[in-house]
């Protein structure tokens, strides 16, 4: 597996990626009405490309040049997107995504990393040392749902 720059390339990949995670590994924790309100259709990749303006976005690639999981960094310390493929869940991917990302945060000279994380990212993020501060009630397209607001300290 390789970690590199997002690439204009990747949008359809990336969106697809997230629609298909959305749907198979969000259904682990959230019902299929709050799945279907999370990503109710495979998004634009001209979003993928508005995306990476303004915004560090890491891409895992696999052996064969697939993206299989990606994740971005907003300049104020912000996590918006954190997705990997389905069939790498629980392979490091997302935690080698992460230390990308907490590289850059140091780099960058950020104090604290912020995400709003679902039932299964909030996993991931408390073994990366993610504290959560309050879990979030919300409605999405019409649909009650909920994740964590977390926080890391990055020194």
């Amino acid at each position: 597996m390789l970690i590199r720059a997002f690439q204009p390339s990747d949008a359809c990949a990336l969106a697809t990626l997230f629609h298909t995670s959305v749907r198979e590994v969000g259904s682990r924790d959230y019902s299929p009405e709050q799945v279907a309100a999370w990503s109710p259709s495979k998004p634009n990749p001209a979003s993928y490309l508005r995306r990476a303006e303004g915004r560090a976005v890491f891409v895992a690639v696999n052996d064969e040049g697939e993206p299989v999981g990606y994740g971005d960094l907003e300049v104020d310390g912000h996590i918006d997107h954190l997705y990997c493929r389905p069939d790498v869940i629980g392979t490091g991917v997302g935690s080698a995504l992460c230390a990308s990302i907490e590289t850059a945060a140091k780099r960058a000279n950020l104090g604290i990393l912020t995400v709003e994380a679902s039932e299964g990212a909030r996993r991931l993020f408390e073994r990366r040392g993610f504290k959560v501060a309050t879990r979030n009630d919300l409605m999405l397209n019409g649909v009650t749902t909920h994740n964590y607001q977390m926080s890391k300290p990055i020194h």
